[in-house]
């Protein structure tokens, strides 16, 4: 994939969960978010989750569709992710690892370029 100058100006802006700090870029990073696979979304979803305790306790508790909506999640991986059983954020990742296997969109870039 080729670099996006744009996106070099981008800030991860999201603590205190949805809205952050308001620093300037915070909008490039969710425009870049929205154009990336399904896999990668989650991923990011789960990195934010590592940083924001607020964001971890909806994710892993609630599940609902305004909370997932910001990362532009096909629907299919929505309806999936709901119905994930995890009380943790391991156990929550480990669903996410084996994604692929249950969830049509849900495709590893990683495993197309082996």
């Amino acid at each position: 994939m080729v670099p996006n100058p744009r996106f070099e100006t981008a800030v991860l802006d999201i603590a205190p969960w949805p809205n952050g700090h308001g620093f300037s870029g915070r909008n490039t990073f969710w425009e870049y978010v929205i154009r990336i696979d399904e896999r990668q979304k989650l991923d990011h979803m789960l990195g934010i989750a590592l940083l924001d305790p607020l964001f971890r306790d909806q994710l892993l508790n609630h599940r609902d569709d305004q909370l997932l909506q910001v990362f532009g999640l096909a629907q299919d991986t929505l309806d999936w992710l709901c119905t994930v059983q995890a009380n943790t954020l391991p156990e929550l990742a480990r669903a996410v690892s084996s994604a692929h296997q249950q969830v049509p969109s849900v495709k590893d870039a990683r495993m197309d370029a082996a």
